[in-house]
Parts: C-alpha cells; structure tokens; sequence
C-alpha cells in the first residue's frame, strides 16, 4: 500500500529557485537549447549582456537569444501550488506596483499581469486552508438510468451531510471519522469516493480538489459506501499470543484472555458496543437498492452549514 510521503520545501528548493536572483521562479521561464529554467525578468536582463545559458553555457542564440526562451506555465503552476502564499503575495505586489506608477500602461495585459486573478480562480489551495465538502451514502441508481438521466429523492436530498476541514486532512482521516460517528465494525471496509471512483487512503482534500479539477462552485462532493470486509488471513507471527486475523477493513486481534484492546470477532458472541447496526453475520450492502437506514449514527453526525 502507498504512503503519504513529506518532503521539506528546502529539499525541492534546486527545482523552484532561480539562480540568478536567488527566490522562487516568478513568470517562469526556460531556454529551448537546454532546458534551464529562470525568472522572465531575470534571463531577459541577463541575456543583454550574453547569449549563453547562466547555468551551462550552452549558446542560447547567436545573435537573438530571446528567441530561444519559452514561458512555462506548467513549471510555474507548480510552484505557485508548492509555495504557501506565494500566489497571493505575488498578485498583491503587482497590484501595489500599478497603483503606485499609475502612468504605466497595464491595460494590454492579462488578469495575471495585473495582478487581478485570486486564488480561487487560479484553483490554488493552501494546506493549511479550510474546505467545505458534502459527503452522502453511495447509490448506485444516481449514476444514471440507460436515457443517461439521473434521478434524485427527497431522501437521498435529506442524507447529504456537510463538514468544514482542513486541505491537508487525507481520506484515512475522513474513514475513521465515519467509522467512529456511525459505530462500524472493523469486519466492514468504508470506501470513499469521488463520483463513482474510490479514493486511496493517502490522498489529501487537497489532491483530490487538484486532481478532479474542484472549481470551488460548491461544496467538494464526496461519496462513501460501506462493504462486508474480504476473508480473514491468517498472519504468520501473531503477536503475544494472540490470534491476529486481517480483515479489508482493519485488523481485528482475538485472544483468550480478552481485554478491551480486542474487538471481538465472533459474530455470534453480543457486541460490546451500543451500536444498532446489523450483526457482522448479515452483509450491509447486498446490491444497488442499499440506502442509509443501515447506518442510523449518521444523523448524530456534526453538520456545518456554508
């Protein structure tokens, strides 16, 4: 299974500094010979005094260098999304810039040049930002009849919940919230999806908003639904004696002695927590007509209101 892996913003610094001027590319720009990447202003500048690369010393041009550097929006979307704040910081100072030298002519410019375009039209989310985000039982008949037409209920309406949380929290986060607010077993697996889609347990709010290209128009629509787990395996070293057996849904030990550290995994033996759902023995979801009166907990989840 894959991990979420950090990386500090130190070590991709190589790959998003422009050598010539020492910050963050701004407007990035890359020589065609060699693939070298630099500030439109600072290469622009540099190479009225030379017609070699400032990194290789690859001739760009013999006589018109400037005919050999190409804007890169690719590198520079990147880097406006991999630096925290620098988008908005940027946009500022050229909107101070203009109000400052009002004889300048910007009027031929982009949105961008002017410094007029905000986040949310950029699609740029910050870790540490707070996203609204809807999040409904999975039905299978809301993917649309053979005429492609998609009916919605009353009651499918009412089963939309909506949570604020930070970009930064993953879809293993949001499992074990729904798992803890509706009481499921760890003998059932919870799958969260975007569309029809299952979404991997490393990803963030964050990707998932980059990835399926989230526009902001509403609320990040979220789907889950909830399975009967995969058969048991057994584990080759159990630990402390213990029975270990794994599930598609979590791990589930069972030993003799007991404890509250053990989930019980008979699914004859009475639960031990105060759940209504249906014993572990009955399969929750048995085709595309499962709805959300199997989980009764949901309505006892916190709701916030965009």
């Amino acid at each position: 299974m894959h991990r979420t892996t950090k990386i500090k913003i130190t070590e991709l610094n190589p790959h998003l500094m422009c050598v010539l001027c020492g910050g963050y590319f701004i407007d990035a720009t890359t020589i065609v010979e060699c693939l070298h990447s630099f500030c439109k202003m600072c290469i622009v500048c540099y190479l009225e005094t030379s017609k070699f690369c400032p990194i290789c010393d690859v001739q760009i041009h013999k006589t018109k260098p400037l005919l050999n550097i190409r804007s890169d929006k690719t590198l520079q979307d990147i880097v406006y999304r991999l630096v925290p704040g620098l988008f908005k910081d940027e946009m500022k100072r050229r909107r101070d810039f203009y109000v400052a030298h009002p004889s300048l002519d910007a009027g031929n410019g982009s949105n961008e040049e002017r410094g007029e375009v905000a986040d949310e039209e950029k699609r740029i989310i910050a870790d540490n930002e707070i996203i609204s985000l809807s999040i409904e039982f999975f039905h299978q008949s809301k993917l649309g009849n053979e005429d492609g037409e998609v009916k919605d209920t009353k009651t499918e309406m009412i089963d939309k919940r909506y949570l604020q949380c930070p970009a930064a929290m993953t879809i293993m986060h949001l499992r074990k919230f729904l798992r803890s607010k509706m009481d499921i077993p760890c003998t059932y697996q919870i799958e969260v999806m975007y569309e029809d889609e299952p979404l991997t347990d490393y990803y963030t709010l964050m990707d998932i908003a980059h990835i399926y290209t989230w526009r902001r128009n509403g609320p990040l629509p979220l789907k889950y639904r909830v399975r009967t787990g995969c058969k048991k395996m057994k584990m080759s070293s159990p630990r402390n004696g213990a029975k270990t057996t794994q599930h598609a849904g979590g791990v589930c030990y069972d030993s003799g002695t007991g404890g509250d550290k053990h989930l019980n995994n008979d699914p004859e033996a009475p639960s031990t927590s105060s759940s209504s759902l249906p014993s572990p023995s009955h399969r929750i979801v048995h085709s595309s007509s499962s709805s959300l009166t199997h989980f009764p907990h949901l309505s006892s989840i916190g709701t916030s209101t965009n």
